[in-house]
Formats: C-alpha cells, structure tokens, sequence
C-alpha cells in the first residue's frame, strides 16, 4: 500500500470515530460466548470503547505500523531463506566435486597397486634357462691342434 493510501485509511478512522453514531449496539454474554442478541441467562456487558479519537487514530497508524513492519520481515525471511538455498546448492556442489576426485582417486590407487601385485607375481615366477642355438664346438677338433 502507498503513503496515500494509509492517510485515507487513517482518515476514514477518525472521522466514523468523531462524527459516527454514538448508539452502540448492546453486547450480551452468554455463557463463554459474546453475541448481539439477547438470550436466556444472558447478561448485558458495556462494550463502549472508551477511548478517545485521538487515542483511536494513534491505535490505528500502530496496527497499520506493524502490518508494514511484519510485511518487510516476511520480505527479508524469504530473502534470507533463498540465499540459504543458494549456499547449500554450492556446498553440495562442492561435496559431490570432492566425492568424484575422491573416488578418482581411489580407482587410481587401486590400478597402482595392481600393477604392483602384477609385477611381483611375475617376479615370482620362475626364470626359464634358455639354451644356447649355436652348437659348441667339438671337443676332438680342439684337441688335435
């Protein structure tokens, strides 16, 4: 609501509170309930406001007051609460980022150590004694020279 729009709000208060009627409609208490009607065992209670017009205006800019401050508090909550929502989106981007290089990682390690495990198998294994192609020479020919 504009500034306009609150001066003829207050406006209208104050002039039905002055030059309203002074007739006032009884109220009567029936039982734990407040009605404009007479009932049985009834008691009729004085519901006048006793305020003055001044007091009344004054009631009414602190009612038109706190709806405007309780409006700019929603505004900030929401706001409040759509940063939060951004952060976390960030924060689970990072966490998701750090699982992945994490599990990277580990599939790295684990490559590594079975390239490990791999070569020490094959270290185990025993070494084949390779023969030689080439005849030796004879052992008589050497000899008779």
């Amino acid at each position: 609501m504009g500034h306009k729009t609150h001066a003829a709000q207050l406006l209208f208060v104050f002039v039905v509170s002055i030059f309203g009627p002074n007739t006032r409609a009884a109220v009567y208490r029936c039982g734990a309930n407040y009605q404009d009607m007479p009932c049985a065992g009834g008691s009729t209670i004085q519901a006048d406001d006793p305020r003055t017009p001044q007091q009344q205006l004054e009631a009414a800019r602190a009612v038109q007051k706190n709806a405007a401050m309780a409006e700019a508090l929603k505004t900030q909550r929401i706001q409040q609460e759509a940063q939060r929502a951004k952060q976390q989106q960030a924060a689970n981007k990072i966490h998701l980022a750090q699982e992945a290089e994490a599990a990277n990682e580990a599939k790295a390690q684990a490559a590594l150590a079975a390239k490990a495990e791999a070569e020490r198998q094959k270290a185990l294994k025993p070494h084949k004694i390779k023969t030689r192609k080439t005849p030796l020479p004879k052992a008589s020919a050497a000899q008779g020279r």
